[in-house]
């Protein structure tokens, strides 16, 4: 809710950059990588309606492409290696690309007529790099909110994989 608040609000960096930063992204690739199908749903109809709420974006554009990039890097997340800072670059840069481009494909879907032209590709462009570099700080801070709060089973002494038999004469 506040990285929605504060990149619908910030207009610093979109001064700067004559681009308009979103790091939803970064969130729906961690959730892709770690999550499954529900977690992926949530996160795109909470995050993608308050966006829409607080943005000038018809209701529904931010979920669908927030719900579509995390499906896409999902269906590829055996294939990713999530700890590497390198494969957490690429996967951010794929993703802040991924949600502009689809948002723009489902309003031209919708016949809305967005404005787009070569200033868009610069905006794609600095947003998927500015996700890259901004994707493994957001991931180690979630992994480390992900430690706190979940927990690690202990193995039961049962479950060893080496057992060892003792035999009388009975037996």
């Amino acid at each position: 809710m506040v990285v929605t608040y504060v990149q619908s609000h910030w207009s610093m960096m979109e001064g700067m950059w004559r681009a308009q930063i979103d790091l939803l992204p970064i969130f729906a690739a961690f959730t892709a990588l770690h999550g499954g199908l529900g977690p992926i749903i949530g996160l795109a109809l909470i995050a993608g309606s308050w966006l829409d709420v607080l943005s000038a974006n018809p209701l529904g554009t931010s979920l669908v492409s927030l719900f579509l990039t995390a499906l896409i890097l999902h269906r590829l997340h055996e294939v990713l290696l999530k700890g590497q800072l390198t494969a957490q670059f690429f996967v951010c840069v794929a993703a802040g690309a991924f949600g502009p481009t689809i948002s723009c494909l489902f309003l031209w879907g919708m016949s809305m007529q967005p404005l787009a032209g070569w200033g868009t590709l610069w905006q794609i462009v600095v947003n998927a790099m500015i996700c890259g570099v901004a994707g493994p700080f957001i991931f180690l801070i979630l992994n480390q909110m992900d430690r706190l709060v979940s927990y690690e089973p202990v193995a039961q002494p049962w479950n060893r994989s080496v057992v060892e038999v003792k035999r009388s004469k009975r037996y």
